[in-house]
């Protein structure tokens, strides 16, 4: 008996780290790391000693950036493929 390559009852199966709750608790911590690095700019900006530095906090705001970005993107396209109704 050959199994049935598309079945009807057939569920994406969605790993721990790519679910919903999981994708909110990394958008809070990329807020918060781009929080710290927005703090260790303005500390670079103040001090001139730590002015060849300000490489490091804004590149760590931009990754988080991006990082926060590609998750809602994510995010937004799985909520409106669930609302979508089936053919």
């Amino acid at each position: 008996m050959r199994l049935d390559p598309n079945p009807l009852f057939r569920r994406i199966i969605m790993p721990w780290y790519d679910s919903p709750p999981m994708c909110w608790a990394l958008l809070l911590a990329m807020i918060a790391l781009m929080l710290f690095s927005m703090a260790g700019i303005a500390v670079a900006r103040e001090n001139h000693g730590f002015g060849r530095y300000i490489w490091v906090p804004w590149v760590l705001f931009y990754l988080c950036f991006f990082v926060g970005c590609s998750l809602v993107v994510r995010m937004l396209r799985r909520h409106f493929q669930q609302k979508e109704p089936e053919n």
